[in-house]
C-alpha cells in the first residue's frame, strides 16, 4: 500500500488554515517569481524518479511505524527552571469526531497553563482577513498561466484522475499555484472522509483554556507558517503536487496512522512516518514545513522561561517527533526536556 504522507502533513499545518478559510478568486497578484515558468524548465525526469522511489520508502516507513509502540496516550513533554513550567504537547488539526484522546495528564497540563501557545491564529478577525489576503496574493496566477502549464502530459491525466476521487473538477483549480492545489486536494479529501477542524485538538484545548480564563500567544503569523510552501520554486511545488497526487487514492489511510500513532504517544513512529524528506516530495518542502520552523520556534520557547507560570504549547505532532524536532533541537541545545 502506498503512504501518502505528504498529505497527512499537510493535515498538521496548512490544511487547518484553509479549512479556517476558503479562498477566493479575486484580488489576486503576480508572485514575486512570475508566472512564466514551465514543466520544460523544470526536471520532470528528476520527479519522476522521486515518484519511482517512493513507494519502497513509504513501504518501509510503515512496517518501522507499525512495529514501534507509544506509552498508550499522546505524548507529553515538560521544560522547566525555578518558576516557569512549559508543557509542549503533539497535536492533530483535524479528528474524527469519535476519537477519545484525552488524557488525565493532558487534562491537568490544559487546566494548570495560564498561557498556551499555539502555531498561528486562525480564529480572530484579524486572523481571518490576513488569511484571506495571503490565499488570494500568493495561492492564485493573474498572468494567464494555469497550473496545467506547469505539468507533463501524463502529470495532468493524474491531476486530473485524483481530482475525479475527490469530487473536484479540474477548471476549479487551473487558476491555482501548485502549492495550493495540493493543498485544496488534501482538505477536501479529508474533510469528505469524516476529519473535522472542530474535532481538532487545538479546538478542544482552545475551549477548555478559555474556560478558565487563559490567555493565548503564538509562534508565527499566517504568512510565516505558509510563506515556506507559497515561496518555494514552482518547479519544488509541482514536486509537491505530484505527492499529494501519488496518495489520493488510498484516502486518508496515512492520516489514520498517523492520529494513530499520535494517540498512542509512539514518539518513534510519528518521527519514521514525518522525519524522511523524499516522502514529502523532496527536501525543499520538507526545510520550509518542517526544519525551518522548527528553528525559528525554539529560541521563542526558551524565551518563555524567563516569565513565571506555566504554559501549554501545542502544535503539530510532526513538529516534535525525529531527529530535525523542537524537542531535539532543545536538548541539543543543553536543555533537560522530560518526556519520550
Amino acid at each position: 500500500m502506498k503512504l501518502p504522507l505528504a498529505r497527512s502533513l499537510l493535515a498538521g499545518c496548512a490544511a487547518l488554515l484553509l479549512a479556517a478559510c476558503q479562498p477566493t478568486e479575486t484580488e489576486t497578484k503576480t508572485p514575486a517569481e512570475g508566472g512564466q515558468a514551465t514543466a520544460e524548465a523544470c526536471d520532470v525526469s528528476r520527479r519522476a524518479e522521486l515518484r519511482s522511489v517512493r513507494p519502497e520508502l513509504e513501504a518501509a516507513a510503515l512496517e518501522a511505524a507499525k512495529a514501534s509502540r507509544g506509552g498508550g496516550s499522546p505524548a507529553l513533554w515538560t521544560l522547566r527552571d525555578e518558576d516557569t513550567t512549559i508543557h509542549l504537547l503533539g497535536t492533530v488539526h483535524l479528528l474524527r469526531p469519535e476519537l477519545d484522546w484525552m488524557s488525565p495528564e493532558i487534562e491537568a497540563a490544559i487546566a494548570g497553563a495560564g498561557t498556551v501557545v499555539f502555531e498561528a491564529d486562525t480564529t480572530s478577525p484579524e486572523a481571518q482577513r490576513e488569511l484571506m489576503k495571503f490565499y488570494t496574493t500568493q495561492g492564485f496566477f493573474t498572468d494567464g498561466a494555469q497550473l496545467t502549464n506547469f505539468l507533463s502530459e501524463g502529470e495532468t491525466e493524474e491531476l486530473k484522475a485524483a481530482l475525479e476521487t475527490v469530487g473536484l473538477p479540474i477548471e476549479a483549480l487551473l487558476p491555482h499555484r501548485p502549492w495550493m492545489a495540493a493543498v485544496n486536494i488534501s482538505v477536501t479529501q479529508m474533510l469528505d472522509e469524516g476529519f473535522d477542524p472542530e474535532s481538532g485538538v487545538e479546538k478542544v484545548i482552545e475551549r477548555a483554556a478559555l474556560a478558565h480564563g487563559a490567555g493565548f500567544a503564538y509562534l508565527e503569523t499566517v504568512e510565516q507558517q505558509l510563506g515556506g510552501l507559497a515561496g518555494l520554486s514552482y518547479c519544488d511545488q509541482v514536486d509537491f503536487l505530484m505527492a499529494t497526487v501519488d496518495g489520493v487514492g488510498e484516502g486518508t489511510a496515512a492520516l489514520d496512522l498517523l492520529v494513530d500513532e499520535w494517540a498512542d504517544g509512539d514518539v518513534t513512529g510519528i518521527g519514521v512516518l514525518m522525519a524522511n524528506p523524499e516522502m514529502l516530495g523532496s527536501q525543499p518542502i520538507y526545510d520550509v514545513m518542517m526544519t525551518d520552523r522548527n528553528a525559528l520556534w525554539v529560541p521563542q520557547i526558551t524565551a518563555m522561561l524567563e516569565e513565571p507560570g506555566t504554559v501549554l504549547v501545542a502544535v503539530g505532532a510532526g513538529h516534535l517527533a525525529g531527529k530535525d524536532s523542537v524537542i531535539e533541537m532543545l536538548r541539543n541545545e543543553g536543555y533537560t526536556v522530560e518526556g519520550p
